[in-house]
């Protein structure tokens, strides 16, 4: 992450953080990022939904600028709300 920026919202990113990588090694929740699109240097990613997610249920995407400087956008459909201790 070293050189990017971020536009979006800082917590959302903060949460994600640490999550970016493929993980179904538990099957109850697996972590998968899918390829939304690649256009123009900027590659769109989504992270599945799990199985029971609720029908209005909708995923963050994020688009990520390809360069050394590049930023990364969080499009959320929600503001995040952080939680209490």
């Amino acid at each position: 992450m070293k050189g990017y920026r971020i536009i979006g919202d800082r917590g959302l990113f903060d949460d994600l953080r640490g999550k970016e990588d493929n993980d179904i090694s538990n099957p109850k929740q697996p972590k998968v990022w899918r390829l939304l699109l690649e256009r123009g240097g900027w590659i769109y990613l989504f992270q599945a939904l799990p199985l029971n997610a609720k029908p209005d249920e909708l995923p963050s995407v994020l688009a990520i600028q390809e360069s050394d400087k590049g930023h990364i956008i969080i499009r959320s459909p929600e503001v995040y709300k952080t939680t209490s201790p």
